[in-house]
């Protein structure tokens, strides 16, 4: 996942009290956060600085933070349900839970083989830099716990349709405007993705297959709007290729020319040119917008956005204010879209 380096505000590091009221607060980390600290935290040469203006000012990384203690309580409790399961089954079954792991999970996954090892060098051996014979137990040693590790969350998936299991604790969701912004699928839609992203991000171009599917799967229940975030620190043709998306967008054609630039590693601004001939636009009109930076200002808007929304990395998503970031793979997006699709309708069932 690239990494947003730069601290726009230049802020230092929280004060380790206010870190610990963010960590210890139940509800969102913001309010919390805000409803603690003393109505005036400082004042300077008699001017009052407020909670409120704190809180406001750090509001991207208070939310980043509350996101940070989602994880680790979900990963706690995650832990402490599949524990809880294995106890139960094992006990239904008369064995101890070391005997069912065995049984279940360790008899259950496939020795490694030496093509599989070779196969696992080839696809990565431009990142290990090691000659075969150095690595291969390790490769080895590497693909047999990760053979266990799926084994496991698969029996778990099994236990928890044996086992009735309800989990009362929540990610904490983040309101983001979709401004006006590309979009596909209904405006009503059940579910909004809004992603931020920057075409020159590795990442972002992985993740777009999954998104893709997404939309045909879930087609007429999902929209997507397309944010732009920029990384210009460390991809410095990213402004220029949003500013061009942007241009394409003038002439309702962002998404062949968002596709087009997430198919290639050269955004070079001749090169984003010759895309606009290549998706039809009308390259006058484009080549005057792109040089003319019209849309610079729209940019800066989407990236403050982001940052006010605890985007510090792309890609970002926010599933109906839910944020999760990085190339998730397609299984992480649908778990996320059927929570929220399943959270509609029970609004809506519950709607007098």
């Amino acid at each position: 996942m690239s990494q947003y380096r730069r601290n726009r505000r230049g802020h230092r590091r929280l004060p380790s009290l206010l870190l610990m009221l963010l960590w210890l607060g139940v509800a969102g980390v913001v309010s919390v956060a805000a409803q603690d600290l003393p109505e005036v935290v400082a004042t300077v040469q008699g001017q009052s600085i407020s909670a409120a203006e704190l809180t406001d000012s750090i509001q991207g990384e208070l939310l980043r933070l509350e996101m940070q203690r989602y994880q680790a309580m979900k990963a706690g409790l995650d832990e402490l349900i599949a524990a809880r399961l294995m106890q139960l089954e094992a006990t239904k079954r008369g064995v101890s839970v070391e005997q069912l792991r065995q049984e279940e999970i360790t008899a259950k996954v496939a020795p490694v083989t030496s093509e599989q090892v070779k196969a696992f060098y080839e696809a990565n051996k431009e990142r290990i830099r090691q000659p075969l014979e150095q690595i291969a137990s390790r490769i080895e040693a590497y693909l047999q716990r990760q053979g266990g590790e799926q084994r496991e969350a698969a029996f778990l998936r099994e236990l928890r349709q044996r086992y009735e299991v309800t989990v009362a604790l929540r990610p904490p969701t983040v309101e983001v405007s979709s401004d006006d912004d590309p979009a596909l699928g209904p405006q009503d839609a059940p579910v909004t993705i809004i992603e931020f992203s920057d075409f020159q991000c590795p990442y972002c171009r992985r993740v777009q297959p999954a998104l893709k599917r997404l939309l045909q799967e879930y087609e007429g229940r999902i929209k997507l709007v397309f944010r732009d975030f920029p990384l210009r620190n460390i991809h410095p043709q990213a402004q220029k290729a949003a500013e061009a998306a942007q241009c394409a967008a003038e002439q309702q054609k962002f998404w062949p020319y968002h596709d087009k630039l997430f198919t290639t590693s050269s955004l070079e601004v001749d090169d984003l040119k010759r895309y606009a001939q290549e998706v039809g636009l009308d390259t006058g009109q484009f080549d005057a917008c792109l040089d003319s930076n019209k849309f610079a200002e729209e940019i800066e808007a989407d990236l403050q956005d982001g940052q006010n929304a605890g985007v510090s990395a792309t890609p970002s998503f926010f599933i109906n204010g839910q944020p999760i970031s990085g190339a998730v793979s397609y299984e992480r997006f649908q778990e996320v879209v059927e929570t929220a699709l399943a959270q509609h309708q029970s609004t809506q069932r519950a709607k007098p």
